[in-house]
């Protein structure tokens, strides 16, 4: 009877977690699919947005949240890099199509594609940038 009854407390307790996880998981989809259409008209800066999707992501009772959460942080980088100019659209979009793309497949995967558009759309722009005007942004002289 001692198995049985911790047999069944066992199952009952992964099955309140299994519950939590799935919980958790869909307060942050419902809270993105609130929030991402302010991020992409304009009234939400996109830093913003993977900021507090970010805390969301951290603070949701998730067995598996590293790889969500450094996809995010890839995504967090990479609106900043944008808001400051350091990468065009065409980059962050980049960056942003593929976590969106792979994520649900592979999400490491997904994160290593990420960081190398990351890395390119850095990369292009600083070629894209004319040497006086990187000197002029770096308060270096050409």
């Amino acid at each position: 009877i001692t198995c049985f009854v911790t047999a069944i407390l066992a199952l009952s307790l992964s099955a309140c977690a299994i519950f939590e996880e799935t919980h958790g998981i869909q307060e942050v989809d419902n809270w993105v699919r609130s929030n991402e259409p302010l991020a992409e008209s304009g009234r939400m800066k996109w830093s913003v947005f993977y900021a507090r999707y970010f805390e969301k992501v951290a603070a949701a009772p998730v067995i598996s949240q590293g790889p969500v959460i450094e996809g995010v942080g890839i995504m967090l980088t990479a609106a900043l890099f944008y808001e400051q100019g350091r990468m065009d659209r065409a980059g962050f979009d980049s960056v942003r199509g593929i976590i969106r793309k792979y994520q649900t497949v592979d999400i490491a995967a997904a994160n290593l594609l990420a960081r190398e558009a990351l890395v390119r759309a850095l990369e292009q722009k600083d070629k894209a940038t004319p040497r006086s005007e990187a000197g002029v942004a770096t308060g270096r002289a050409p």
